[in-house]
């Protein structure tokens, strides 16, 4: 009696040939204590290669979908990026008892990826790193190896494929914690959609280095593999040029003692600043000397009505017309060929261009003097320029053109 009762729990746990087996049937068997663990997964991992089982994940897939009328769907921080948070909140997150099934899924199927991969000739430490590579490439290197008896290589393409595919689902479960650090760190002179490129790629980092034996959940780890990502895409990417990391963190440090010192009422000079930070005298001043920050010559300048910082600067290599072109009565000529422009767009040329012999005004000046904005001036420029551009103009100055 107890022989036929332990018979039918073997023939009951016994996987059939080419089955695909439910999630939910997998964290059946993988659901004992951790000393058992080890054991479990070794007898499920022959059994699996002897039947040639794989794993249902489109079902999973469809079951971790939410409906988009559904009103379950999870709320997540604003980061502005509707379309991404609208797909977002259709992938239901992981709680706690998912994380650690999620976990001991993808350990047991890296391992029986990995251990195909050993039997086949790959030294450990190789197939250890086909396991994270991206299935096409493991699949294209499989495809050179000389087939051994007992290993069917369409099926271990197959697993290969399901463990890629097992870990995206397990990367998507926990997207949300990336949009917290991100929104933590928005507006610091990088891309929002950048950052959260950065923080979802982390996440691949954290599930290789995670283990569920410690208790801890998976969402906690993660966190600190996309805190660091964020944090060194910024360091990397906000500033036009490049500063190292260290320099970057040491003048983090710097200021907030600076900010202590200010809120004291004083600033502090760069011995008291080595001293709070726990930095030599010489570094501090040598960081702080480095600090500069770039800025762009079309930026807008404060109070300028729209004047850019390209235009209150003067050329000194631009040679006014009278002495760049031949000998010859040039002043007649364009005082004839600008006579039929209206009289503010002739002050503008002369005054720009130094036709009367004076030294060429920036958009600046000319625009203090007329009383307009820098734009009106160049505006009231380009449309001087293109009547002197007409034929008959022209030709007037023809003489005067190399």
């Amino acid at each position: 009696m107890v022989l036929a009762k332990l018979l039918s729990v073997v023939a009951k746990n016994k996987l059939q040939p080419a089955q695909r087996l439910d999630l939910g049937e997998l964290d059946a068997r993988l659901d004992v204590t951790t000393e058992a663990f080890s054991g479990v997964v070794e007898r499920l991992l022959r059994q699996m290669a002897a039947a040639k089982a794989t794993l249902d994940l489109e079902g999973y897939r469809t079951q971790r979908t939410i409906p988009a009328d559904s009103a379950a769907m999870p709320e997540l921080p604003d980061v502005r990026d509707s379309l991404y948070q609208q797909d977002l909140r259709r992938i239901l997150p992981m709680d706690r008892a998912e994380e650690f099934r999620m976990a001991r899924r993808h350990e047991f199927l890296s391992l029986l990826v990995r251990r195909q991969l050993e039997r086949l000739g790959f030294s450990p430490e190789e197939a250890a790193e086909r396991a994270k590579q991206p299935a096409h490439q493991t699949v294209q290197r499989l495809a050179s190896v000389r087939p051994k008896r007992g290993i069917d290589l369409a099926w271990l393409s197959t697993m290969v494929g399901q463990l890629e595919e097992l870990r995206r689902l397990y990367v998507e479960g926990a997207l949300s914690i990336v949009l917290g650090t991100v929104n933590r760190y928005r507006g610091l002179g990088v891309d929002t959609a950048d950052l959260i490129q950065e923080g979802n790629a982390s996440l691949y980092q954290a599930i290789d280095g995670f283990d569920w034996r410690r208790d801890v959940r998976f969402r906690t780890y993660a966190q600190f593999w996309v805190h660091q990502a964020v944090l060194k895409m910024l360091y990397n990417s906000a500033r036009t040029v490049r500063v190292p990391i260290w320099v970057q963190k040491i003048l983090g440090k710097i200021r907030r003692a600076q900010d202590e010192g200010r809120r004291a009422g004083r600033e502090l000079e760069p011995a008291e600043i080595a001293a709070r930070i726990g930095v030599a005298t010489e570094k501090v001043e040598w960081v702080l000397a480095t600090r500069r920050y770039a800025v762009s010559i079309d930026a807008e300048l404060a109070g300028g009505d729209g004047l850019t910082m390209a235009q209150t600067l003067t050329d000194d290599d631009q040679v006014s017309v009278p002495d760049s072109v031949p000998a010859g009565d040039l002043r007649a000529s364009l005082t004839a060929a600008m006579s039929d422009l209206p009289e503010r767009e002739q002050r503008i040329l002369r005054r720009r261009f130094g036709l009367d012999g004076q030294e060429p005004q920036t958009l600046g000046e000319i625009a203090t003097e007329l009383g307009i904005t820098a734009e009106r001036v160049r505006q009231l420029q380009n449309a001087a320029l293109g009547r002197m551009q007409r034929p008959a103009k022209l030709q007037q100055l023809q003489a005067f053109v190399e």
